[in-house]
């Protein structure tokens, strides 16, 4: 019974090392998972332009003779340095995924799929006809190892997309969707303090006009406050998001693959250690 069992699951593996559907899967999953992670560090990116573009932002407003300046550099600096270095670990990120993609392509090589074939072969064979104990151990280790190299980086595709959608998504989304409505909220008032900076020259308007802008210009200064409050909440936004997404892509592009790896190197090592 127990050697019936065996080369059922001989049998039963080398199938599967040969059905198409396990490395479609595997491969859907690191292409979803490299795609998003284009997409966020496109969002780095994107956030990076318009925070530098807001620390070189300086208004300088006079209503009545009164200078006030507004200066949101100070506030934004530190941000813009968290998310440059986030930009560099989604590239590192997006590097992750891509190996995954190569090691993934290696384990459906045609090469490794026949040789698992043969060793399953020698494997059934071992178990019906030879005689040697030490033979037939040798026969089932080396189909065993063929096998965790085949089903290594599909098995790690999946169960890291397991643990992604189970635990990560969630995340994932709440922070991607927080980080592009503050890179919105700091567009407009990028926008808002560049129309203010380039505003229409006082020589060229009438007297109307000229007291309109200053008071545009005194409604402008008693926002000021409002707008450096502004700020602030988008840079807390960003920095609490940011860190969400680091933790993120880490934990699914370094942190889990490193632990599934250990786990098939222990494996390995059991397997190749013939006592």
């Amino acid at each position: 019974m127990r050697r019936n069992l065996l080369i059922l699951f001989i049998v039963a593996a080398t199938a599967l090392a040969w059905w198409p559907s396990l490395d479609a899967q595997g491969e859907a999953t690191v292409d979803s998972a490299f795609k998003r992670a284009l997409v966020t560090w496109a969002l780095a990116r994107g956030l990076n332009g318009v925070l530098s573009v807001a620390q070189g932002t300086e208004v300088a407003i006079q209503p009545a003779g009164v200078g006030v300046n507004f200066t949101p550099g100070e506030i934004l600096d530190p941000i813009n340095d968290l998310v440059e270095r986030f930009s560099w670990i989604m590239m590192l990120a997006s590097s992750s995924l891509g190996v995954q993609q190569v090691l993934l392509a290696m384990s459906s090589w045609q090469g490794l799929l026949l040789a698992l074939t043969v060793a399953a072969g020698v494997a059934i064979a071992a178990h019906w006809w030879l005689k040697n104990p030490q033979l037939v151990k040798i026969a089932g280790r080396v189909f065993l190892f063929l096998a965790l190299l085949r089903f290594m980086m599909p098995g790690i595709a999946l169960a890291n997309q397991w643990v992604y959608n189970t635990f990560l998504d969630a995340d994932y989304q709440r922070a991607s969707g927080e980080l592009s409505l503050a890179q919105s909220e700091i567009t407009e008032l990028n926008d808002v303090a560049r129309e203010e900076r380039t505003g229409g020259d006082a020589e060229n308007l009438s007297t109307l006009q000229r007291a309109r802008e200053v008071v545009r210009r005194i409604g402008d200064s008693i926002s000021i406050e409002q707008r450096m409050d502004d700020y602030r909440a988008a840079a807390e936004r960003i920095s609490e998001n940011t860190i969400r997404l680091i933790v993120v892509f880490l934990m699914q592009t370094v942190v889990f693959p490193l632990i599934f790896l250990f786990v098939v190197i222990g494996l390995i090592k059991r397997i190749i250690i013939i006592k």
